[in-house]
């Protein structure tokens, strides 16, 4: 795919506006997300309801779907994560448990790709439906305080940085990067926090 410097200007000019306070949102959900702060649903709302105005302008759907996705989960969450202190205590799965739930959410994985292999014209159908079913099992982990979903994060945002630097966009594979990294720090910050309490 080849855009031009005077396509990527036009399309910024169009979208620029928008696209900054997303990405700036994002950033800032992910970051307290990774605190344990309740504030990052709010920015995580912010963001998610850009994103799908963005991506149905763009006729990205599937990018539309999961936002919309992300926006229901940034109100579920913020409710859930407003309960009483000691309702809202880090979790962990047990392996079992998590080795179930990782086969199933792989097992639709290969069947979205292959679905979408056969009736779209998707560029890397499996790498895309990989990224997307465990952002939406990672994204309900968050919400339920489940610390696996940074493990989960850290896998879904390293396969999109390399799927978007293979695609031809550097920054966003950048920002992908920069969540992978904040996902690293995520996990960490819920242990020490668990260990705290």
């Amino acid at each position: 795919m080849n855009i031009s410097w005077d396509k990527w200007l036009a399309d910024f000019s169009n979208y620029g506006w928008w696209e900054v306070p997303a990405v700036l949102g994002a950033l800032i959900y992910i970051l307290l997300a990774a605190r344990k702060n309740k504030w990052c649903f709010f920015y995580g709302l912010i963001s998610s309801l850009i994103y799908v105005y963005l991506t149905i302008r763009l006729k990205l759907y599937f990018d539309s779907f999961i936002n919309a996705y992300y926006v229901l989960m940034s109100i579920y969450g913020w409710i859930e994560w407003g309960k009483k202190k000691e309702e809202s205590a880090v979790h962990s799965l047990a392996w079992k448990k998590s080795l179930s739930l990782s086969t199933l959410a792989l097992i639709l994985a290969l069947l979205l790709g292959w679905w979408a292999e056969i009736n779209t014209d998707a560029s890397l159908p499996y790498w895309d439906s990989f990224t997307t079913i465990f952002a939406l099992v990672a994204t309900y982990w968050v919400v339920r305080k489940i610390i696996e979903n940074w493990i989960v994060w850290i896998i879904v945002d390293l396969v999109s940085c390399i799927i978007y630097l293979y695609k031809g966009l550097p920054l966003t594979a950048m920002l992908f990067l920069i969540y992978t990294i904040m996902a690293i720090f995520g996990y960490y910050n819920w242990k020490k926090i668990d260990h705290a309490h």
